[in-house]
């Protein structure tokens, strides 16, 4: 019997709100729940950061501790979760099954390193691979204080990043 593959989310309409915000702040609670992550599991001893990895729909979401946020980011208390982004998955990449809902700034899968470029203008960023130069990532900026980056293998799209650094 095959495995049938949960129904996919619209993680990146409820992930905009949220950003920058803590657990405690409504639109994280109302778009956790929309996703079926609420509540949150307890932070294990000694630990600072939570990853809340939904493999099955293709989509992973980063909390880090509010004290440890760069100097552009307000900071909250040490000890308090604050969403700092969402990484959204090609189908494969890191184990993941690809996530089917929309994706950032009318993103598709078959993106390519050049068509993000001619879609999205100039990047802010571009990441090489130290020892082969082969280009590993773009970053953009939305906004003030959101990012977009974008993972290739090759020059095929393997995962996007949101955040707010």
């Amino acid at each position: 019997m095959s495995k049938s593959k949960p129904k996919s989310v619209d993680v990146y309409a409820g992930i905009g709100p949220a950003l920058g915000k803590t657990p405690n702040d409504p639109p994280v609670q109302s778009f956790l729940r929309s996703i079926g992550h609420w509540p949150l599991p307890e932070l294990e001893e000694d630990e600072f950061d939570l990853n809340i990895e939904d493999e099955a729909r293709g989509f992973s979401l980063a909390f880090e501790d509010g004290a440890n946020l760069p100097p552009s980011i307000e900071a909250k208390p040490a000890g308090t979760l604050v969403l700092c982004g969402c990484f959204f998955y090609a189908e494969g990449a890191d184990d993941y099954q690809q996530y089917g809902g929309p994706l950032p700034q009318g993103i598709t899968w078959s993106d390519t390193p050049a068509s993000l470029v001619a879609k999205l203008g100039p990047p802010k960023n571009e990441m090489r691979n130290k020892k082969t130069g082969e280009l590993d990532a773009h970053r953009w900026a939305l906004g003030e204080q959101r990012l977009l980056t974008a993972s290739y293998n090759g020059d095929e799209l393997e995962n996007l990043y949101i955040g707010i650094y």
